[in-house]
């Protein structure tokens, strides 16, 4: 027994959402909230998993689209990089051209580096990833890297909005994911699952 991962994506922008689950408690967290938060659930509910807590790597429309519905039906905590907590506290979109009706979150909590983030008996380890955004987060669990957009298969997230640093992102790439073991599994904010050691060769961008 062991944790299991399953995802969904909008068709839209192709956008994750992750379904994290420790199979001996059932205990759950859902990684992002894409814009067909049905999809997620469905899924949720045919897995019979207890949510403890939404996780996001990032604040992008495509990534909180469907937070209001998944809040609906798990009200439980969200949790986010500090510096982009304003977001979902003042409803504030993280990029000024991409507005987004925002619920109000019951309750935020704080993703930080070098500190392990609990929901349950889910235990995720924090590295802040920047670059794409200023809160971007790696969500790490045993072998498995959440790397929202900051890394994908074969490419790398987006450095060309207002609030985005290309340097600070292959930075946070280079010092705090290629220096994983080649077998950790890189599950992307969009497309497919990948490895590092895979990036590692391939990735043009690095």
């Amino acid at each position: 027994m062991g944790l299991r991962v399953e995802a969904t994506a909008d068709r839209q922008f192709g956008t994750n959402s992750y379904l994290l689950e420790d199979e001996e408690t059932q205990d759950a967290v859902i990684i992002d909230a894409n814009l067909e938060p049905e999809l997620m659930v469905d899924l949720v509910r045919s897995r019979g998993a207890n949510i403890r807590a939404i996780v996001l790597t990032h604040t992008d429309v495509d990534h909180i689209g469907g937070l209001a519905r998944l809040l609906q039906e798990f009200p439980v905590p969200v949790a986010v990089h500090p510096s982009e907590r304003f977001v979902l506290a003042e409803g504030t979109p993280l990029r000024g051209r991409f507005p987004v009706e925002l619920p109000t979150v019951p309750t935020l909590q704080a993703l930080e580096e070098g500190k392990a983030y609990r929901a349950g008996s889910i235990e995720l380890q924090v590295l802040h990833t920047p670059g794409h955004s200023p809160g971007g987060v790696t969500l790490m669990a045993d072998n498995l890297l959440f790397t929202g957009d900051a890394l994908f298969a074969g490419s790398i997230g987006r450095s060309d909005f207002e609030n985005s640093d290309g340097q600070a992102l292959l930075e946070g790439i280079r010092s705090k994911l290629m220096t994983k073991p080649d077998e950790f599994l890189v599950l992307s904010g969009h497309g497919p699952v990948s490895t590092i050691g895979q990036e590692r060769r391939y990735n043009p961008f690095l």
